[in-house]
């Protein structure tokens, strides 16, 4: 890993720029050490795995079964409450889409400028597979965290890039798991003054983290 060329992730990038304007305190030496120490001492991103396979099996049986219920109650006593609500949320959100099946990508994607560059590293989980034969790539908000618009704005255009890359036909969006909600990404997210934003705050993220070396 070049640590010093390093591309911030999407739970990175977006807590930072929640900070940066807000007026609070940024995190981005924090982030460094967490990604820098090793592998047996992260803090993994993904904690949330298992509860993914449950939606996957949820999905291809049908939408119905308690798979989603099973993954929270497996969950460790610090993390079943957020299992718990996020598998509450899913189970009233994913039937209301009725889809007829899911494919699962492991991958995050980096979605690069231009010129190459890349901005930000995005994991889009699930592809579903809908009756009229459309496809929703979706990623997965797990917080119970209101999103601020600055956030809103990112996260909709890093799922929106990643996602034209992954299924150029698939619409993206973004599901709120606790909130049992489901964000569709809006068209004009893609417009240049949406990645130039993203483009200027993962540089703005990039700085912050050289000085943290």
């Amino acid at each position: 890993m070049d640590i010093d060329n390093h591309t911030p992730s999407i739970t990175h990038l977006r807590e930072f720029v929640r900070a940066r304007h807000g007026g609070l305190k940024t995190h981005v030496a924090q982030d460094r050490m967490q990604v820098s120490a090793p592998r047996d001492d992260r803090v993994f991103a993904f904690v949330y795995e298992k509860l993914i396979t449950a939606i996957v099996k949820f999905v291809r049986d049908g939408c119905r079964g308690s798979a989603l219920e099973k993954a929270a109650e497996e969950a460790s006593d610090r993390m079943k409450p957020s299992y718990s609500a996020a598998a509450r949320g899913l189970k009233k959100l994913i039937p209301s889409l009725a889809p007829i099946g899911v494919n699962r990508r492991q991958r995050n994607t980096l979605v690069a400028d231009n010129e190459g560059v890349g901005l930000v590293s995005i994991r889009i989980p699930l592809i579903l597979e809908m009756q009229d034969g459309s496809r929703i790539a979706a990623m997965i908000y797990f917080s119970d965290k209101a999103l601020t618009e600055p956030e809103l704005r990112i996260l909709d255009t890093a799922v929106a890039l990643a996602a034209r890359e992954i299924d150029s036909d698939a619409t993206p969006a973004i599901l709120m798991a606790r909130a049992g909600q489901i964000r569709w990404v809006p068209r004009d997210a893609t417009k240049s003054n949406r990645v130039e934003f993203l483009r200027q705050e993962s540089l703005a993220y990039r700085v912050e983290w050289a000085a943290a070396a």
